[in-house]
């Protein structure tokens, strides 16, 4: 139902963009954030009553839970110090990616030092021939 309760709290990826290991990523030692899927709201959705579904309370709140994160990696990780930081994230997490990233580059001391990976995150609403 959209929790992150079971996530661990750090990911390494073995292989592809996110990889730690310079012969397979231009991006292995920058600092990297993936915007998981969050509450079918993009990360922008903030409603003070929460909704009832089946039996179950959803509290659609990430663009403030997304806010806290990055309060979170700024206080654990001092984000704003990163040199290059790979923002990124898949399917609606890659959307999310484009939506944060100016909020993001508000956070670093380095704007530029932004860039923003939208892994599948473009949805195309097309007929297709047939």
């Amino acid at each position: 139902m959209g929790s992150s309760k079971y996530n661990w709290p750090t990911f390494t990826s073995s292989g592809g963009y996110l990889s730690t290991d310079p012969t397979q990523s231009r991006f292995a030692t920058w600092t990297k954030i993936i915007i998981w899927y969050c509450d079918g709201t993009l990360h922008q959705g903030h409603n003070d009553d929460p909704i009832s579904y089946k039996d179950t309370l959803l509290y659609f709140r990430g663009s403030d839970n997304t806010r806290s994160h990055f309060k979170w990696l700024q206080l654990n990780y001092q984000l704003s110090d990163a040199e290059k930081v790979v923002l990124t994230g898949d399917s609606v997490g890659g959307m999310a990616s484009i939506y944060w990233s100016n909020y993001m580059r508000g956070l670093l001391n380095n704007p530029d030092s932004l860039y923003v990976i939208s892994d599948s995150g473009i949805f195309v609403n097309a007929t297709l021939p047939g």
